[in-house]
């Protein structure tokens, strides 16, 4: 049995929208939104939930040390790339909506759930994929999110004493 060129036209059209419909469901999949304890300055909501949800998974309680929701880590965060260059917080939003994504992450790892809505152990494998990831994009992503994250949680004068670290010295004035 031969097909006709009309056919086929037909029935790959078909099969894309099929494709590009189940890609859109995939890409609109709703986040598990969490609520900010001050209002955000650099991100939208839907990406400061990730990014909570990428510091809470980054950041596992430790005894001695705060957790990032006792610092309100996630918000420091927001405030620290408000006052930066607002185009490098912007693509920073950008990368935190392609770990949400659903379709990316089908595309990428074979997961079709958005971050927010994943399980901490899913949470962990799929910033591992990022981590190890053989397209450097996805390292250099991860590794800004981790920077960032370490970064302020580190700069926060309450996660000092869990490092030993006394602070910094007071300086006196000159005479």
């Amino acid at each position: 049995m031969s097909i006709s060129r009309r056919a086929l036209i037909r029935y790959g059209l078909g099969g894309s929208l099929f494709l590009l419909a189940g890609g859109t469901g995939l890409a609109l999949r709703p986040s598990r939104l969490r609520a900010p304890t001050a209002e955000l300055r650099a991100l939208d909501e839907k990406s400061f939930s990730v990014l909570a949800a990428v510091v809470d998974r980054l950041l596992p309680p430790r005894p001695g040390f705060p957790s990032p929701a006792e610092l309100r880590l996630a918000e420091r965060i927001d405030a620290f790339l408000a006052a930066g260059d607002p185009s490098v917080a912007a693509e920073f939003r950008q990368a935190l909506l392609l770990l949400e994504n659903g379709l990316a992450g089908f595309v990428l790892d074979g997961r079709a759930t958005p971050f927010t809505r994943l399980s901490p152990e899913e949470q962990d494998r799929a910033l591992d994929a990022w981590r190890t990831s053989a397209w450097s994009f996805r390292r250099m992503v991860y590794r800004a999110l981790h920077g960032l994250c370490m970064a302020v949680y580190f700069a926060c004068p309450e996660a000092q004493p869990g490092t030993g670290y006394p602070g910094p010295p007071e300086l006196h004035p000159l005479r």
